[in-house]
């Protein structure tokens, strides 16, 4: 499973910055080279360049009655920033946007490993090793796009209520991940075409995105204390998610098994502030129906394959080919 702050606060993506290796995009371009040019034109690279410089942010930082920029902020860097720490216990410095250890893990321990390929010359054994030593590849779904709804729900009552941020992003799994983050070139100098993601993986990619939408959403809602926008926002996205799962009328035993996890009042999901265990224990159930499903995709591939008229044929973001 993704690796989480405290249990007070599971919402929250942790990492070791001693464990981040800065020179990301030097290490990881030698193999790479079409995937990191693909991401330096994304927004998870140029928020480095220009968020902090917004008005917005600014406003934000003063509603919130702290200091500094956002480059700076513990509140701001954990979803819009990348740290690094030159040795154990160093204090973290800022070092780039969302980076691709973000989302495939701090790569201290696996990225010399992930590129061994004389020792080991089998791909899917070297990415398994690899997945041992905390890297997170693309064939598990769900555990690399826990990092995206971690950040994307915006799990944060103060944030949204006090300092007037955005309650979350309108963010589709396959939409985004087929546009504006869309990498998906072989590590081959001559590789030019980045392709969209097998229609096996894009039908699993919009069930799992709807699954994850509705547990993060509760472990937003978990830390719900009072009325306000941020309850309001949490609630109308698992009453979203929830109903769009329902629509789906696909017969698969652990998506049944989450719609029943989700607490409920009168027939629809309950949103209520201060019932932090109860909505915890659903999410957490959730996950884990979720990740049994996709050890049994094969078994659901024709299940899966009546999502095909629900599939965004728009993708978010404007560079992706």
């Amino acid at each position: 499973a993704p690796l989480r702050a405290a249990e007070a606060d599971p919402s929250v993506l942790k990492y070791d910055p001693s464990k981040i290796v800065a020179e990301e995009a030097d290490s990881c371009g030698l193999c790479h080279e079409r995937s990191v040019e693909a991401w330096t034109e994304s927004m998870h690279n140029l928020t480095f360049e220009e968020m902090h410089e917004r008005e917005e942010s600014g406003a934000i930082i003063e509603a919130l009655g702290m200091s500094g920029t956002i480059r700076r902020n513990a509140e701001c860097v954990t979803c819009h920033y990348t740290q690094a720490a030159e040795e154990p216990g160093g204090r973290p410095a800022t070092v780039m946007g969302i980076s691709c250890q973000r989302c495939h893990g701090e790569a201290a321990d696996w990225m010399e490993l992930h590129g061994d390929g004389d020792t080991h010359p089998d791909k899917m054994e070297r990415l398994k090793l690899s997945e041992e030593k905390g890297m997170r590849p693309t064939y598990n779904i769900y555990n690399l796009a826990s990092n995206c709804y971690q950040c994307h729900t915006v799990p944060r009552e103060a944030l949204v209520n006090t300092g007037g941020h955005p309650a979350g992003s309108a963010f589709e799994l396959v939409a985004w991940t087929q546009g504006e983050v869309r990498h998906n070139f072989l590590p081959l100098p001559d590789e030019e075409e980045n392709k969209e993601s097998p229609i096996e993986t894009r039908r699993l990619m919009f069930v799992l995105g709807k699954i994850l939408d509705l547990e993060y959403g509760l472990r937003g809602l978990a830390e719900a204390t009072g009325a306000g926008e941020y309850l309001d926002a949490m609630g109308a996205r698992i009453t979203a998610s929830y109903e769009a799962l329902q629509s789906l009328g696909l017969t698969i035993d652990e998506l049944s098994g989450i719609l029943d996890a989700v607490p409920t009042d009168d027939g629809a999901p309950k949103v209520a502030a201060s019932n932090k265990a109860e909505y915890g224990a659903a999410a957490d159930a959730i996950g884990k129906f979720a990740q049994a499903m996709e050890s049994k995709k094969e078994d659901y591939a024709t299940e899966l394959a009546k999502v095909d008229g629900l599939l965004p044929d728009e993708f978010q973001g404007d560079f992706y080919e």
